[in-house]
């Protein structure tokens, strides 16, 4: 890219992000609904593979520390044609997160989400390159993350994501799914009810 037009771009970034930077954002987040979506990465630790994924993720404040979050993972082919190893790797995941600071613009937490894969794996049969039916993988993860607000509708977020879980199938060798995610992105903020006067930070 030209100096002129990366100039232009980051002149254009300054002057839309400065105005929402000076917006409040909320005294108390229970009542909130944050959601995202975007393009992610991981590194499938057992076959030493990268993984790619389209998520889409919400979280619902039900007060300042806690929040219910669910999460759509859709997996992309990675695999080289003739490469054994997970094919597909599909998931749901559903949980809860703890925020650790008083609401504020940047909002660090920790989560716990269990799920439920839907995967398929490439294997050798003999000489024979075959891969198994669809099937069900129970699956449990840990996430931490950070989203800053640069308004009260709209956040930025980073998100690290460990996923551990074991596929039987038809394979003769249990297939283990334990991965490392990574994500990040842009996403929105929207209140669902208004909070009351007793919604406020308690620091206990």
């Amino acid at each position: 890219m030209e100096p002129k037009k990366i100039m232009t771009t980051i002149t254009v970034l300054i002057l839309v992000i400065t105005p929402l930077n000076a917006q409040r954002v909320w005294e108390t987040r229970k009542g909130i609904i944050r959601t995202q979506g975007n393009l992610g990465g991981g590194y499938m630790i057992k076959q030493k593979t990268v993984s790619a994924y389209c998520n889409g993720e919400m979280e619902l404040f039900i007060d300042d520390r806690f929040a219910y979050t669910g999460a759509i993972c859709f997996s992309f082919v990675t695999l080289k044609k003739n490469q054994t190893g997970v094919k597909s790797n599909h998931a749901i995941f559903a949980g809860a997160n703890y925020h650790f600071l008083k609401p504020q613009r940047f909002d660090p937490y920790i989560g716990l989400t269990p799920g439920a894969g839907l995967v398929q794996a490439r294997y050798i049969d003999g000489e024979e390159l075959k891969t198994t039916a669809y099937t069900v993988v129970p699956l449990l993860s840990m996430q931490i993350g950070c989203n800053y607000y640069v308004a009260s509708f709209m956040h930025f977020f980073l998100k690290v994501q460990g996923v551990t879980g074991q596929m039987f199938s038809t394979l003769s060798t249990p297939q283990r799914l334990d991965e490392i995610k990574f994500m990040g992105g842009m996403g929105w903020n929207l209140r669902l009810w208004k909070p009351k006067v007793r919604d406020t930070w308690k620091n206990i």
